[in-house]
């Protein structure tokens, strides 16, 4: 049987556009870009904070309730021991202070533990920043969340007792904060909220060595200690909310002014 070849016209790709259109569709592609990340940061910037929509409401006269919502019990953070494998000796010393340290950890989390049993944070994070919250916005506080008009809610991520640096233990918290339409549901305003204060201002000063808490200080410390640590981690969890709400609220009331 005779061969055969099939012959395939190629077809042309077309005139090349100029330069100039090229240029012209790459800053067109750019500028798109641009504008779509743009949006992206300001969406961002939006959500981490701002005034939001307070300016849209008149907050007199309405009822307002504060929920809180936090971990029974901070944290409890005191490092580790470095093991310095090099040296038998000072391996076999840095163990067994670790392993001691870990028992003397153990039994200040079980005193914390108990701290927490008697001290609610999460209610009393709600305490503290009921009436402050209501005479910022001019609201009635009212402590039935279904009798109010608005919510103010508080959702506590992380809580912690920070005892890893030599400059002393540091009370810690980091969270969300939001305003809520208890009727539409509508989020009015939130933001982010980190708070960070040092642990010797919230014990009394005759049960301490100096002025710094460090993590051997914390071992011993009591339950009723503890407790007092915790009603201190309830204050600056609210003062921390309070100031950037009283912040926001202040930069709406200047712009109606303005």
């Amino acid at each position: 049987m005779q061969g055969w070849t099939r012959m395939t016209r190629r077809r042309s790709p077309g005139p090349t556009p100029p330069p100039t259109a090229i240029w012209r569709a790459a800053v067109h592609g750019a500028a798109t870009g641009r504008l779509a990340l743009a949006v992206a940061l300001a969406s961002a910037s939006a959500a981490c904070g701002g005034t939001q929509h307070l300016s849209e409401y008149d907050f007199t006269g309405h009822a307002l309730a504060v929920v809180s919502y936090a971990p029974f019990a901070p944290e409890l953070w005191t490092g580790g021991v470095d093991v310095d494998t090099s040296d038998p000796v000072s391996a076999v010393l840095s163990a067994g202070s670790r392993a001691a340290k870990e028992v003397e950890g153990r039994r200040a989390r079980a005193r914390l533990d108990s701290a927490a049993r008697g001290v609610d944070v999460s209610k009393a994070m709600a305490e503290r920043m009921l009436e402050r919250s209501a005479r910022y916005l001019g609201a009635e506080p009212v402590e039935d969340r279904e009798a109010a008009d608005y919510l103010l809610e508080l959702d506590v991520r992380r809580l912690a007792i920070d005892a890893r640096h030599e400059g002393g233990a540091r009370l810690y918290m980091k969270g969300t904060v939001s305003l809520l339409d208890r009727t539409t549901g509508r989020e009015i305003w939130h933001t982010d909220v980190t708070a960070r204060d040092p642990l010797s201002p919230y014990l009394r000063s005759d049960d301490l060595p100096g002025d710094v808490v460090t993590a051997g200080a914390l071992y011993s410390q009591s339950v009723e200690d503890f407790e007092r640590m915790l009603r201190g981690m309830a204050r600056l969890s609210s003062e921390a909310v309070m100031d950037h709400l009283r912040s926001d609220l202040r930069e709406v009331r200047e712009d109606r002014r303005g």
